[in-house]
């Protein structure tokens, strides 16, 4: 009779407390609660009341303002709740919710109803969100789209396509040149992540102009991860031009016997791929007489450095006899120019490869056994040449014109030379008739007045 006399007496205080309008009603909403996925988190009660009656903490199940779940409760100091049977709540010692390992069904808005001691409803209202954050920086890919082509260089034009790791919520991808200004993008994507359940993946795509070597970053940004954050910045670095570093390399698909011998009738797919290069190398096969020879097949694939192509073209050959033939890898572009080549060697005996490096600069498909026009080593080299040519040529023609008039310019010299010394009466009276005089008669000629011819 007791207990029932203390329920009828907390009734009819409430009543009365309801019906007097001192009984008050306060809701307070916080906005979120980030728990990471699988870890333990905690949801604060906006409430600090000195003393309470009671204390709920329930899960709001949608629809309408009471359908909700108690999962866990405080009252005469007790803990109750399926959620704490279950081991998923539990309450703190200031009356937070502790969520003890968190899953994506523990995602919920969570209300905190106090009762006072003057039964005052006091509720608190916060939405729980699992959080994942993204194990790696994100990804970066570039491709050209419609511009890669067998049959041009190309241009400038990138896409380049930046790629979150699995995130919850999902990041936000934000590019930046190398000063850190930010660059538009062309297009942007969230899905569904493949791995986790609930997480996303974030893709950010640029077209950009590269006109110089450069770098940009993508930056992955989220509540979880912050901002500016090291660890989820990539870079990548640009290239406006990739001069190739290696000839082509020819592989040969054959019979396993084709490397030591060959026989008559043997069909060899012949394959030719170059270096990595921008603008993207032209492959070109020749025969022993410098005709081009229709590929079987050529393709263009990205290369490792960002910008850089790579091309493959094969054919198809029929051994008769023993021959050779040329893949040339042609780059023609406005700072990168020029041709690297490569001589497969087909005989009875096998196949062998040699390299062939030819002129920098743009060429055309000339006869496999003829070195590629000169380069400017070369050129100097016969500059140089030819000037030494002119010079000794020149050499000869004086050395004859002197010898053939040395006797005249030998009377001219001596006379010079004794007009100077203050011999003045000796002088041929002509250069033709004129002869080699010894020193006597110099001597004889000071004292006589003249020598005589």
């Amino acid at each position: 009779m007791a207990s029932y006399a203390v329920v009828a007496s907390s009734i009819f205080l409430f009543l009365s407390a309801l019906f007097e309008g001192t009984l008050q009603i306060r809701v307070t909403t916080l906005e979120r609660v980030l728990v990471p996925l699988g870890g333990r988190g905690r949801v604060p009660c906006d409430i600090d009341p000195q003393s309470f009656n009671a204390l709920y903490w329930s899960r709001k199940l949608g629809g309408g303002e009471d359908q909700r779940k108690t999962v866990v409760s405080r009252r005469d100091g007790r803990l109750t709740g399926d959620g704490l049977d279950s081991g998923d709540f539990n309450i703190s010692e200031d009356n937070s919710l502790v969520i003890n390992f968190m899953h994506l069904d523990l995602e919920a808005t969570y209300i905190c109803l106090v009762l006072d001691e003057n039964w005052n409803d006091i509720k608190s209202t916060t939405d729980v969100i699992a959080t994942v954050k993204p194990e790696a920086p994100p990804t970066i890919s570039w491709g050209c789209g419609d511009k890669c082509r067998t049959d041009s260089a190309g241009d400038n034009y990138l896409n380049l396509t930046c790629t979150s790791d699995e995130a919850k919520p999902a990041v936000t991808l934000t590019w930046m040149t190398e000063k850190g200004t930010p660059i538009g993008d062309t297009g942007r994507e969230v899905r569904d992540g493949a791995i986790l359940k609930g997480t996303s993946v974030t893709t950010s795509t640029i077209l950009y102009d590269v006109r110089r070597d450069t770098t940009l970053t993508c930056q992955a940004e989220s509540e979880v991860i912050g901002r500016r954050h090291e660890d989820q910045r990539t870079e990548v670095k640009l290239y406006e031009t990739v001069t190739p570093s290696d000839p082509p390399d020819i592989t040969a698909s054959c019979p396993d016997y084709c490397q030591s011998g060959l026989d008559v009738g043997t069909v060899l797919n012949l394959t030719c791929t170059s270096a990595e290069s921008r603008p993207l190398s032209i492959l070109t096969w020749f025969d022993p007489h410098g005709t081009p020879i229709e590929p079987l097949y050529s393709s263009v694939s990205l290369g490792s450095l960002t910008g850089a192509f790579q091309t493959v073209s094969t054919i198809q050959f029929n051994f008769t006899t023993n021959t050779s033939l040329v893949c040339r890898a042609e780059v023609s572009g406005d700072e990168v120019s020029g041709a690297l080549a490569t001589r497969i060697e087909i005989t009875e005996e096998g196949i062998g490869t040699t390299v062939q490096r030819e002129t920098l600069n743009a060429v055309t498909g000339v006869d496999p056994d003829t070195e590629v026009g000169p380069d400017i080593v070369t050129i100097l080299l016969v500059a140089v040449s030819v000037a030494v040519g002119i010079v000794v040529i020149l050499g000869i023609v004086v050395a004859v014109l002197y010898k053939k008039n040395k006797e005249y310019i030998d009377a001219i010299s001596y006379s010079y030379c004794l007009s100077r010394d203050g011999y003045n009466n000796v002088f041929p009276r002509s250069a033709k008739s004129y002869h080699r005089a010894e020193p006597d008669d110099y001597l004889r000629g000071y004292s006589e007045g003249a020598v005589k011819l």
